[in-house]
């Protein structure tokens, strides 16, 4: 059953929500079997995505029931080390990328003295490019301001 819509508002009742949710989950659950995979209840998340301003009005209430565990709405979801945000801004990820970025700047700092510029650049491009591109493709789109938070990341290795 898809919710009907009104005026731009969803209406649909937490039980609709819920049956739907459960059916979903015992789908996959399912699947997953027929493929010989096993579903872990407590490492399973749910993430409403929509837009920053509508966030509030999304339910907050455990909705969805995987095996016997009750499964409340995340606002990030890290899924093969990509984090992604309710709203889709890529916010988290960008911050974990630049933390990650320069934990490992402060680390080559303190060798760099010690290693031929070669091998320095080696280890930056080991470290800290492949951190940058990894996922990059989930940052299409993404604004000016976490872009530059990115491109700070790659500044202290220009000077």
């Amino acid at each position: 059953m898809i919710p009907q819509r009104t005026t731009g508002t969803a209406v649909c009742s937490q039980q609709t929500y819920g049956k739907r949710n459960a059916d979903f989950v015992a789908a996959v659950a399912d699947w997953m079997r027929s493929s010989r995979l096993q579903l872990n209840a407590s490492k399973t998340e749910v993430l409403w995505c929509d837009s920053a301003r509508r966030q509030s009005q999304l339910p907050s209430d455990p909705l969805m029931a995987v095996g016997s565990d009750l499964v409340s709405p995340v606002k990030c979801v890290r899924d093969l080390g990509i984090f992604i945000d309710a709203d889709l801004t890529m916010r988290t990820q960008v911050t974990q990328t630049c933390s990650k970025c320069f934990a490992a700047l402060r680390q080559l700092r303190s060798i760099r003295r010690s290693v031929p510029n070669d091998v320095m650049q080696s280890l930056i491009v080991a470290l800290v490019f492949s951190r940058l591109d990894y996922g990059s493709a989930t940052l299409a789109g993404l604004s000016k301001q976490l872009m530059d938070r990115l491109s700070l990341c790659r500044t202290p290795l220009h000077g």
